[in-house]
This record gives structure tokens, C-alpha cells and sequence, in this order.
């Protein structure tokens, strides 16, 4: 019985031992394993954190481009605002009709458009040009070429409230031709003082026994502002415009009479 039972005791002491060898085989398997589960979550945690970090950089950049898109839009919107009250501001501003002849003659109507569209374009454009002609004389013995003499100005202005403020203009001195036809009056040409040296000459061969009548013509600077405040007057009243006066660079307004369109003959000769 005690050799069997040492038998036996033996044998469970070598089984021990075989199971604590296997034991300690196999303890490096399972510690990789514990391992590898540790890496893999590890690497897990990291990746769903680099995908939320990524997410939320996405999800501020499509804030910041939706964002930054509202705010172009509401700049684009402003800014045609801005432009569309500033072409009104300008288009009220600058919104002056034409000049025309205001009066029944179609002779002074001709007359008037010639300087305006032959001179007032040799100086830089304005809100309005308006002529101002100091006739001199009028010759009418040849219908076909009738002449006109005079100190022919032209003014152009731009509207600042309710005053035509002077942006340039000069004076033009000279003979204008004009031809009656069956189809009314045509200017055919102008004869134009020279500048400089060549004005005196000039003149003498243009005006003739009528050069003394020039000069006094060019020297009356209170009668060609007179009948100058009477065109604008009349063609502010013609076109029911709100404008009081005319002003000239460095000079106070000139307040603008009424209108009166007999003015326009108390030049002549």
C-alpha cells in the first residue's frame, strides 16, 4: 500500500510539474496577447481621436467658409447699396437737361445750338452748357449767308444744390454764318478771332468799320453778366428747375433774376 501510495504521490507531483511548466510556457503568449489587445486599444482611442479632431477642424472650416461666404454676400449686398445710392445721389445731381433756345425764333434757335455743340465741346464736359452770345451786329442782306457778329461765350457748369457752379468755358469772338433755307436756318461756318498777337489783326479783317463795337462789346463785363444771369434765369424757368444762382470760382453767387425772354434782343444793334 505505501509503494502504491508513493506511486501515486509521485506521479501527481510530476503532473504538477507539467502543468506548472506548461503554465510558465505559455504565460508569454498570454502576455503578448494582453499586449497586443493593450496596443490595438491604444491605437483605437488614438485613431477615434484623430477622427473627432479631424471632424471638428472640418466642421470649423465649413463654419468659417459658410461664415466667411454670408459676410462677402452681405459685403456685396452693402456695396451695391452704396453704389446704387451713389448713382442716384449723382444721377439727381447731375440730371440737368439740354440747353435750348426757350424762344419762338428759330434763327436764334440754330444760333444757340451751333455754340453749344461746335464750342462747349472744346472744353471738358460739365452737368450743362449754356451759351451766352453778345450779338454785335447782324447782317441779313444775303439770305443765303446771313452774319452774325458778336463776342460768342460759352459757360459750363455742374449743379451743387441749388447754384450752377462755373467749371469753364471763354469767349469766342468772331462771325457765325447762317443760311435760310426752305427747311429753315443752317450755320454753314464761323469766322473766329485769333489768339494772341493775331487777335488785333484778326478782328480788324473779320469786324471791319465794326471793331470799335467789338471792343466795347468785350469791355462790358456788367452788360454780358446781365444778359448772361438772363439765359440761365430763362432756362431754369423753361425747365421748372429749383436753381437760384450761378457762380463763377472765387466769386460770391450771382442771384438769378426772373425770367424774361425779351432779354435775349435787348443786345442787338
Amino acid at each position: 500500500m505505501k509503494k502504491k501510495e508513493a506511486i501515486v504521490l509521485g506521479a501527481m507531483v510530476v503532473a504538477m510539474l507539467g502543468l506548472a511548466a506548461c503554465g510558465k510556457e505559455k504565460a508569454p503568449e498570454e502576455s503578448a496577447a494582453n499586449e497586443a489587445v493593450v496596443e490595438e486599444s491604444v491605437v483605437a482611442e488614438a485613431e477615434d481621436a484623430a477622427s473627432e479632431e479631424v471632424s471638428e477642424e472640418a466642421s470649423e472650416e465649413a463654419n468659417e467658409e459658410t461664415t466667411e461666404e454670408v459676410t462677402v454676400e452681405e459685403a456685396a449686398d452693402v456695396s451695391e447699396e452704396r453704389a446704387e445710392a451713389d448713382s442716384t445721389e449723382t444721377t439727381d445731381e447731375a440730371a440737368l437737361p439740354a440747353y435750348e433756345y426757350p424762344g419762338p425764333e428759330l434763327f436764334y434757335t440754330v444760333l444757340y445750338s451751333y455754340l453749344n455743340e461746335n464750342i462747349g465741346k472744346l472744353y471738358p464736359e460739365a452737368d450743362v452748357t449754356i451759351p451766352c452770345p453778345v450779338i454785335i451786329y447782324e447782317d441779313e442782306s444775303d439770305k443765303s449767308d446771313i452774319k452774325v457778329y458778336g463776342d460768342f461765350w460759352v459757360f459750363n457748369y455742374k449743379l451743387n444744390g441749388d447754384i450752377l457752379e462755373n467749371t469753364s468755358g471763354g469767349s469766342h469772338p468772331g462771325c457765325i454764318h447762317i443760311a435760310s433755307t426752305d427747311e429753315g436756318y443752317e450755320v454753314t461756318g464761323m469766322d473766329e478771332v485769333e489768339d494772341g498777337s493775331s487777335y488785333e489783326p484778326s478782328a480788324r479783317e473779320i469786324f471791319g468799320d465794326r471793331y470799335d463795337d467789338l471792343i466795347k462789346a468785350t469791355s462790358d463785363e456788367k452788360g454780358r453778366e446781365e444778359l448772361r444771369a438772363q439765359i440761365i434765369a430763362n432756362y431754369v424757368f423753361a425747365n421748372d428747375l429749383k436753381i437760384t444762382a450761378y457762380k463763377d470760382y472765387g466769386w460770391d453767387p450771382v442771384t438769378l433774376p426772373e425770367q424774361n425772354i425779351d432779354s435775349f434782343y435787348s443786345n442787338l444793334n
